[in-house]
This record gives C-alpha cells, structure tokens and sequence, in this order.
C-alpha cells in the first residue's frame, strides 16, 4: 500500500506546475509548524527534496498517536493540533516541499509549502 500510495505522490506532484507552492523561510535551529489547508482530523504527510524521491513522514489520526512511517522521523517530527506538522530544531536536510493528504476515497493534496532559510 506504501509503495503505490509513493508512485501515485510521484505521478501528481510531478506532474503539477509550481503555482501551488507557497514559500515559507525559516530559521535554522528553530522549530516551524505546517498546517494542512484541508482541517481535518486525519492526514499523511509527505516531503519533496530535490534530486530524492518522495518521503512519507507520518500519518495523523485525529484522537489517537500519530503513525510514522519510519522511527527516526519521531524526534524530528511532531504532529501538532488540527493535522498540523511541527518540525523540530530546522536544519538544512529538513528543506523541502511539504505536502498533506487528506485520506479518503478520493485523496486530496495540498498544494506545497516548501521551506527555505532566511537570508
């Protein structure tokens, strides 16, 4: 299931022109918050990193913990109220395109927020 939710991220967003991304600085060794447009009580998040290919973080359920999909995301991820995504301590490996999903029969992509550091 994994694997074919991966190809079809791969499929859309590489398909999709960069007007749905918007630009979020931030600074290194802070903590930002990402908040999925959708509002729902459940969501997959996702990153883009040039030259990688997509990277499934973690999965929200609403009133139960948060499922990661890998167990070193745990200390740099959190998932914050309201399908929120906070991202601990920012270095530069965290910059990317994020993206919520909001699960269902037809899931919903948000457009991206890709961080950047502050000049």
């Amino acid at each position: 299931m994994k694997t074919l939710l991966l190809s079809l991220l791969c499929v859309f967003v590489c398909s999709q022109h960069t007007e749905g991304v918007t630009d979020q600085q931030v600074t290194l060794g802070q903590s930002v918050t990402l908040a999925c447009e959708f509002k729902c009580k459940a969501a997959i998040w996702f990153v883009i990193k040039p030259s990688v290919r997509p990277v499934m973080i973690l999965r929200t359920f609403g009133s139960e913990e948060a499922e990661y999909y890998d167990e070193k995301f745990r200390n740099k991820y959190t998932e914050g109220s309201r399908s929120q995504l906070i991202i601990n301590t920012v270095t530069v490996d965290d910059l990317g395109t994020y993206y919520c999903i909001k699960p269902g029969w037809a899931l919903q992509i948000s457009d991206g927020m890709r961080l950047d550091t502050e000049v």
